[in-house]
């Protein structure tokens, strides 16, 4: 007790003595008369070093791994986190050498495999050639879902997210490049017609059937392979410009940027986190198809319509990342210790015993088990049955008050992006 009052209060000298008796209280027995004496005693702050290093005497392997060494305070729910609190570059240097920059650098790796297996296949169409190639744009796909919730720096300057997954594709759009080959994709006329749903588009969707689709690549008058090179270069070359950036000064300006202020790291990563979670996660992933923001489901509007079943896949994927992310767990080891937002929370909520950070793990979970149970094509499940689909958005709406507004209001962090559907 007495340990974990010193970690969090060192100067709290008054309530240190209360503990300081209870403490010996359990040792000797001392008469009432001499414990209230004890209690009203007066510290002065030269006896606070004292009772300090008593108490560091009594307590040797004390640790300090929650000490702050940035600058600037916040006020958190009527109590004030100070320079000497929580270790806020600690969480920033966490956030970026052991997830983002992870997370950035799997990606780019798995785009690089993505353009040879691509080469493979444009060189010599096969059933083999497009089924590896399937099988190198989905796994890359899955990587992109550790990715998309960090919208920072120039990845926001270059519309990352939006040219990498935006959907549904427009397949005319499409179409139209492909027969003229006469197209910019860094327009955001075009931000539809690349990343991976263009991509998905040109493997499963140029034709009704395999065979088809083999002798559109076996054309190549036809355009489809051109294309299909061209948009996996933009995104190698998007994800380059991403990795560069942190590879240079930006990083070091991130972690060093501790204050509490609106443009400062960790209010804008954490409200890029809540923005993902309700509007690429809650909001594309499962509202939109459901039909929540309209008057019936929209199963044309999920993540790779085209190929049909990896829109649960994909879902369930982005819930691990953002779990993740939320606990600071290593994008590389899983298990690597690191600050993360829910240690922040917990420091908040030091003397709580319902802690904010397991309402939101224990809705994580819940997410997942509703995840479990839908169709693994979403365009089927909002058709055929869309009730489960509604209660799987339920549960992620619930995490989005959480998040928004309970976590903010701990933090002391304002949103800082406009909410366009009412909620």
């Amino acid at each position: 007790m007495i340990k974990k009052f010193l970690k969090y209060n060192p100067f709290n000298t008054s309530t240190l003595i209360k503990l300081l008796t209870l403490s010996l209280m359990k040792k000797i027995k001392l008469r009432p008369l001499f414990l209230m004496a004890l209690f009203f005693v007066q510290c002065s702050v030269d006896d606070a070093g004292s009772i300090v290093e008593l108490s560091q005497n009594l307590n040797s392997d004390k640790t300090q791994d929650v000490l702050n060494t940035g600058s600037g305070d916040s006020v958190v729910s009527n109590q004030t986190v100070t320079a000497s609190s929580f270790d806020h570059q600690a969480m920033l240097i966490n956030w970026a050498d052991n997830i983002i920059i992870p997370s950035i650098s799997i990606f780019e790796n798995a785009l690089y495999e993505l353009k040879s297996k691509a080469l493979d296949h444009v060189d010599s169409p096969t059933a083999v050639t497009l089924s590896n190639l399937r099988d190198a744009w989905l796994n890359g796909y899955l990587k992109w879902q550790y990715v998309e919730m960090f919208d920072l720096g120039i990845a926001e300057e270059i519309y990352y997210k939006n040219r990498i997954n935006l959907y549904p594709a427009n397949s005319n759009k499409i179409e139209s490049n492909i027969a003229s080959l006469d197209y910019n994709l860094d327009a955001s006329s075009n931000f539809t017609a690349q990343g991976f749903n263009g991509l998905d588009y040109l493997l499963f969707g140029i034709a009704e059937d395999d065979t088809e689709i083999l002798n559109k690549y076996s054309a190549p008058e036809l355009n489809y392979s051109t294309y299909l090179i061209d948009l996996i270069d933009e995104m190698i070359e998007l994800t380059n410009q991403v990795s560069d950036s942190w590879d240079d000064e930006f990083r070091d300006s991130f972690i060093n940027s501790t204050e509490n202020t609106a443009t400062s790291s960790i209010n804008k990563v954490i409200n890029d986190f809540i923005f993902y979670f309700e509007k690429g996660f809650r909001a594309n992933k499962i509202g939109i198809p459901a039909g929540v923001f309209s008057d019936r489901p929209l199963p044309d509007r999920v993540e790779a319509y085209y190929a049909k079943v990896y829109s649960k896949l994909l879902a369930t994927e982005a819930t691990k990342a953002i779990k993740n992310f939320f606990n600071g767990s290593g994008r590389e080891d899983e298990n690597l210790p690191g600050l993360g937002i829910s240690d922040y929370l917990d420091y908040i909520e030091i003397d709580n015993e319902s802690k904010l950070s397991r309402k939101i793990n224990d809705q994580l979970e819940t997410i997942e088990l509703k995840l479990a149970e839908l169709n693994p094509d979403f365009s089927v499940q909002v058709v055929q049955d869309n009730l489960p689909t509604l209660y799987a958005y339920d549960v992620i709406q619930a995490n989005v008050v959480l998040l928004k507004v309970d976590m903010l209001q701990k933090l002391n962090i304002n949103v800082d992006y406009a909410d366009a559907d009412g909620d």
